[in-house]
């Protein structure tokens, strides 16, 4: 695109995009796809896969004061944590919801030492001040990695000693909760959710939102049980306006079994049903080709989480999306600082641009849009010239933009690197 109206080069374009679909944008660390840990160069055949897994428990995770100031700090400092405990060859992967993981391929020797430093970390955790982070932690042959990750994330987030099973889909344990658009404040439906094992309420949102990022193969069959289930959860839903089957939980974020559960999706997904999906697993090659099946299918698709920083690299015309439901963190963020309130209203007025209604599942957050957007100062110098003016125009996303920026920056290391919040505080001070 050099020489074009952006004055970008594909080479720095290509660079960036390479950048941003691994690194996760939040924390600046492998993105969560990289807990499948199946290695792409061969292993000797003793090789350990050893996961370590870092979180705040639910209640502190639910307490944090939104995105800017809360859930993303504390995504970096759990990141941080990690890699000052591990100080050895492995990866601190980014996954989501307050919670981080140390993946690693190891000796015997090597992965036995390192589960005698787990103590450590926990003695390190405790003496922390402020929320305690808990820790998890697994280990198996490196053939089975995606099992290793699965354990390690189920410890953090289900009572001890249980998994999902086929018959807790069986039984029906089911969430409901009205929905809003939360530009106009009109009903929009009803979100369904169907709980993890053993859990309620918001605790089982947050587990099944970290445990679809392990899905190895031996949850087809879980699956395939909640597919069956969701029918009969419907029919007995009331009648307002859209069913949305949040499908997230039977989705793979990681592992082998990632194909079969997105074809699964496709074959057995029930008619009349909106399908929802975490924003971030929309990016994955596999869950997008089912997407975009299931929208040729004239089913409709709701991007859920939007806002939480891990949507797609893709504007809403690109992407097979009827709707978004915005992530509750950056709700909550919206009302309390600057940062989170200027990007809530950039997604509101990109959505409504798009024809794309944004949803809420809280009265409190349809309050937002009725009062004025303060005028921020931007973090960031400007990068010149008209290149943020055209991105709102021509449709761009925040991610989109700030790619673009951090592409006009090319290789400065000295260069500020954009994110999300330095893009919606330049346009919200920009419209002023």
């Amino acid at each position: 695109m050099k020489g074009s109206n952006w004055d970008v080069s594909n080479d720095a374009l290509v660079a960036e995009h390479v950048l941003a679909s691994t690194i996760d944008p939040v924390t600046n660390r492998p993105a969560a796809t990289a807990l499948n840990t199946g290695c792409t160069h061969p292993a000797p055949d003793d090789a350990v896969v050893s996961v370590v897994a870092l979180a705040y428990d639910t209640p502190s995770t639910r307490s944090l004061p939104g995105r800017a100031r809360g859930v993303d700090v504390a995504e970096r400092a759990l990141c941080r944590d990690l890699d000052l405990w591990a100080d050895a060859p492995g990866s601190v992967v980014a996954i989501g919801e307050a919670a981080a993981a140390y993946v690693a391929l190891h000796s015997p020797d090597e992965s036995r030492e390192l589960r005698s430093r787990l103590d450590e970390l926990r003695a390190r955790t405790r003496r922390a001040v402020g929320p305690r982070p808990l820790v998890a932690a697994a280990q198996g042959p490196a053939t089975t990695s995606a099992d290793v990750a699965a354990r390690a994330i189920e410890r953090l987030v289900l009572p001890a000693g249980t998994v999902p099973a086929q018959d807790h889909w069986v039984a029906g344990q089911v969430s409901r909760r009205p929905l809003w658009d939360a530009v106009t404040g009109e009903r929009f439906g009803t979100q369904v959710r169907l709980h993890a094992a053993g859990l309620d309420g918001v605790h089982a949102e947050r587990a099944e939102g970290l445990l679809s990022l392990t899905r190895s193969t031996r949850y087809v069959d879980v699956a395939r049980a909640a597919h069956s289930a969701i029918p009969r959860i419907v029919a007995a839903s009331p009648t307002e306006g859209p069913v949305l089957w949040d499908a997230s939980a039977a989705l793979s974020g990681t592992g082998p079994a990632r194909g079969s559960l997105a074809q699964l999706l496709t074959e057995q997904c029930p008619p009349g049903v909106w399908i929802g999906v975490s924003a971030w697993l929309a990016d994955v090659d596999e869950v997008m080709e089912a997407l975009r099946t299931l929208r040729a299918q004239g089913r409709r698709i709701v991007l859920t989480s939007y806002g939480s920083g891990r949507e797609p690299l893709a504007a809403f015309d690109e992407l097979p999306v009827n709707a978004v439901l915005i992530d509750p963190y950056l709700e909550r963020g919206a009302a309390l600082g600057i940062e989170d309130r200027t990007v809530h209203a950039a997604i509101l007025e990109h959505a409504t641009r798009n024809g794309i209604p944004a949803l809420t599942g809280t009265r409190t957050a349809l309050q937002l849009n009725r009062r004025p957007v303060p005028s921020p100062r931007p973090r960031t110098p400007h990068p010149g010239g008209q290149l943020l003016e055209r991105a709102r125009l021509v449709g761009l996303t925040l991610r989109q933009t700030a790619l673009l920026v951090n592409a006009t920056h090319g290789q400065d290391p000295l260069a500020p690197r954009w994110d999300r919040y330095d893009v919606a505080m330049h346009w919200a001070a920009d419209a002023t």
